[in-house]
């Protein structure tokens, strides 16, 4: 089995969330909470992965080397 690690963003957009990867252009995943959106855009993820070995294009690669959320004090 081979394992493979990519950042993921989850946004609210009303009364749904809405998740993506920067790795993977084009593909999302929605859900009514956080965790259905991580669900969705894991299984998008994975059908992606699938479709790219069956094809023998390459997997992406991860581009983040890192990622903090950081917090701004402005007067």
């Amino acid at each position: 089995m081979t394992l493979y690690s990519y950042p993921i963003t989850v946004e609210r957009e009303g009364k749904r969330y809405y998740a993506y990867s920067d790795d993977f252009p084009g593909v999302y995943g929605l859900g009514k909470s956080i965790e259905q959106a991580k669900k969705s855009i894991l299984e998008a993820m994975r059908l992606y992965i699938q479709h790219c070995r069956k094809k023998g294009k390459p997997v992406p690669a991860t581009r983040t080397v890192y990622a903090e959320t950081v917090t701004l004090a402005m007067d």
